[in-house]
C-alpha cells in the first residue's frame, strides 16, 4: 500500500476486522497520547510514517474515529471501560475511575478474567490510581509515571516545570522515555512469547503529546518541509464557549502567555509535532518487528489508536481540549490475527466501540452495560453517528466543582451539530458544521433556515443518546 494515498477514496465501508472466532487470540494494545491523524495512512501527505502505514496495509483503518472526550484522563477511562465519560463519573483530570464506579469492568480487566496474562506499560489509563488498578493487571504496571525532568534530556531543560516547547537533541536515545517503554515492550514480548497463556500487552507511549522532544534524527526528516499554511483563523459564528486559549502550550518558555502564536512559531510547532510522531512510528514498527521475530504476529490482534485528537494551529486553536473535529477525532487501527488486506471504515465510529469489538474479536464476554457496539455489526447501509463532549471552562486548574457548561456534539458523515447547556439544563448556545468538503469547521450554520432539517435531526439524535431536555 502506498501510505500517502487516501484509502477511503478507493475502498468501501466494510462491516468488520476480518475476523476468525478464534479464542485466545493475543492483543498488542498501542496507545499514543496526543496522536491526530497526521499519518500517511490517513492521506496526510507531509507524515513521514512508514512503519504505521504498513501495518495499514494489513488492517482494518477506521477513517473517522472519534474520542469520546478530547483530553486523556476521560478519553482513556471510557474507551478502556465501554462508557460515556458520564458514566464513568470522569469528565476531567485526576478522577480515579473505582472512586466514582468501585464495580465497573475495564477492558484488561475482562481479558484477565478469561485467563489471559494482561500487562501494562507506559501511558494505558490516565493518573497513578487508574494506571495501577489491581483488577486489571496480573502484575504491576512498568514505566507509566514521568516528570517533565523526565522528558527533557537537556539541563537547562530539565527544571521539574515547562520549560522549552521543543527540544531535540543528539543525546544517547536510551534515556528518553519512549525508548525506554518501547525496549520494555521488548522485553515483554520475549517474555509472552515462551509462556503458556495467551496474553494482553498494552503500551502507551508519551508523544507526541507536549513538550515535543525527541532525536534530531526526527526533525531532521522534515528539514525541506513548508509547514507555514495553517489557516488560524476563528469560526464565524462560534460562541466563545467553544474556544479556549490554548492554556496548555502557554507556560512553554519560548511561548508566548498571551495573543496569537507568530506564523514562525506555528510552523516551528507544527514541525516538531510532526517529528514526534514519525518518532514514535519508529517505535511501533520496532514492536511489530519483535512480534514477528518471536513468531507471535499470526497470533496476535494488533490494535494503534491515538487517546483523542489535536489542533495544530487551525481556527488559532492549539492541543485538545475542543468538540471540534481536530480534537475528537483519533486515528484508530485494528489487524486482526493472520490478516492479509487493507480495508478502510469511512462511516463515523466511536472509541467506545473498542472493547466490545476486541473481545468479539478473541471470544471474550463483555458486561452488558456497555454503550459501545462491535464494529463487526455493523450495517453499511445504515446512518452512523460518533458522540462526544467536554465541559467549561476547562484549564490547568480545571476541577467539576468549577464547571458552568457541558457542550455536547454528534458527528455523523457530512456535518457536526453541538449543543452547549448550562448547569441547569438550559441550551446556551448551538452550532451546525457542513464538513462534507473541507473536514474543518468554518462557519457556524445554526441558525441558517435551510439547515433547520439537518439541525434537528442531529439535535434529536444528541439529546436522546445524552438524555438531554432543553428547559
Amino acid at each position: 500500500m502506498n501510505g500517502k494515498l487516501v484509502m477511503c477514496a478507493a475502498l468501501a465501508v466494510t462491516a468488520g476486522c476480518g475476523r476468525q472466532e478464534t479464542p485466545g487470540k493475543n492483543v498488542l494494545f498501542i496507545m499514543v497520547d496526543d496522536l491526530r491523524p497526521s499519518l500517511g495512512c490517513y492521506g496526510d501527505s507531509i507524515a513521514v510514517t512508514p512503519y504505521t502505514d504498513l501495518l495499514a496495509s494489513v488492517s482494518t483503518v477506521y477513517g473517522r474515529a472519534y474520542c469520546q472526550q478530547a483530553l486523556s484522563g476521560p478519553s482513556r477511562a471510557s474507551l478502556l471501560t465501554g462508557l460515556r465519560p458520564e458514566e464513568t463519573g470522569v469528565t476531567e483530570l485526576g478522577t480515579w475511575i473505582r472512586e466514582r464506579n468501585p464495580d465497573i469492568v475495564t477492558l484488561p480487566q475482562a481479558f484477565r478474567e478469561a485467563g489471559y496474562e494482561t500487562v501494562s506499560i507506559g501511558k494505558t489509563f490516565h493518573g497513578a490510581k487508574n494506571t495501577l488498578d489491581s483488577l486489571s493487571w496480573t502484575a504491576a504496571p512498568l514505566l507509566y509515571h514521568y516528570t517533565k525532568t523526565d522528558e527533557y534530556r537537556l539541563a537547562e531543560n530539565r527544571t521539574g516545570r515547562k520549560a522549552a516547547s521543543c527540544e531535540f537533541t543528539s543525546e544517547p536515545e536510551e534515556g528518553y522515555p519512549d525508548v525506554r517503554i518501547r525496549n520494555e515492550a521488548v522485553n515483554q514480548l520475549r517474555r509472552l512469547s515462551s509462556g503458556n497463556k495467551p496474553f494482553f500487552l498494552a503500551v502507551g507511549f508519551l508523544k507526541p503529546h507536549l513538550p515535543f522532544c525527541a532525536p534530531r534524527r526526527f526533525l531532521e526528516l522534515y528539514r525541506n518541509t513548508d509547514f507555514g499554511d495553517t489557516d488560524t483563523a476563528r469560526i464565524s459564528g462560534a460562541p466563545m464557549l467553544s474556544y479556549h486559549d490554548s492554556e496548555e502550550l502557554r507556560g512553554y518558555t519560548d511561548v508566548p502567555q498571551t495573543g496569537p502564536l507568530t506564523p514562525d512559531q506555528c510552523a516551528g510547532l507544527k514541525k516538531a509535532y510532526y517529528s514526534c510522531v514519525s518518532y514514535i512510528d519508529e517505535n511501533i514498527g520496532i514492536l511489530i518487528g519483535e512480534l514477528k521475530k518471536t513468531g507471535l504476529y499470526d497470533d496476535t490482534v494488533v490494535v494503534l489508536l491515538g487517546d483523542h485528537g489535536y489542533h495544530t494551529g487551525e481556527q488559532g486553536l492549539w492541543c485538545k481540549s475542543t468538540n471540534y473535529e481536530a480534537a475528537c477525532r483519533a486515528p484508530l487501527i485494528i489487524h486482526d490475527a493472520g490478516q492479509e488486506y487493507s480495508d478502510i471504515v469511512s462511516a463515523p465510529v466511536e472509541f467506545v466501540d473498542i472493547f466490545p469489538t476486541l473481545a468479539g474479536m478473541c471470544g471474550i464476554n463483555v458486561p452488558d452495560a456497555l454503550q459501545g457496539k462491535d464494529l463487526a455489526d455493523m450495517d453499511p447501509d445504515m446512518n452512523h453517528f460518533a458522540f462526544s463532549q467536554f465541559p467549561r471552562p476547562y484549564g490547568a486548574l480545571h476541577k467539576a466543582s468549577r464547571r458552568t457548561h457541558m457542550g455536547y456534539t454528534v458527528r455523523d458523515t457530512a456535518w457536526r451539530y453541538m449543543e452547549w447547556y448550562d448547569l441547569s439544563g438550559e441550551l446556551a448556545a448551538s452550532e451546525l458544521y457542513y464538513l462534507g468538503k473541507s473536514g474543518t469547521e468554518t462557519e457556524n450554520m445554526a441558525d441558517c433556515p435551510e439547515c433547520g432539517a439537518v439541525r434537528d435531526r442531529l439535535s434529536e439524535k444528541l439529546r436522546t443518546v445524552f438524555n438531554l431536555q432543553i428547559r
